[in-house]
């Protein structure tokens, strides 16, 4: 393969979890909101971080789902599976943040 084809490949795979990253919502204060009756004291900051997280760890490795198309119930197993089965490192506090996130994006109107 020539060089050139090379440097396009690499950053069309650079650019894939960016394309990707576009179709993830950003979350809102209405987010924030509507999330704090799910997990009290729940902040924008929170949900963005969780955003960030699944964005930059999840998107690593496969194409994210976006947040609607997994019932808001089942994040919890999917991240779960993720770390237990799969062996995703993630610290507690960082797949809290990215369930807090994926079920709030997922009960969003």
């Amino acid at each position: 393969m020539s060089r050139a084809r090379q440097t396009i490949y690499g950053t069309l795979l650079l650019a894939m979890p960016l394309a990707c990253a576009s179709a993830i919502p950003q979350p809102s204060a209405a987010d924030a909101a509507r999330g704090g009756a799910m997990f009290p004291e729940l902040t924008l900051a929170q949900l963005q971080q969780g955003r960030q997280l699944y964005v930059s760890r999840c998107g690593s490795c496969h194409v994210l789902k976006r947040p609607g198309d997994v019932p808001s119930d089942h994040w919890q197993a999917e991240v779960t599976k993720m770390r237990t089965k799969n062996g995703v490192k993630l610290s507690d506090q960082e797949a809290q943040a990215i369930v807090r996130y994926l079920v709030v994006a997922a009960t969003a109107g």
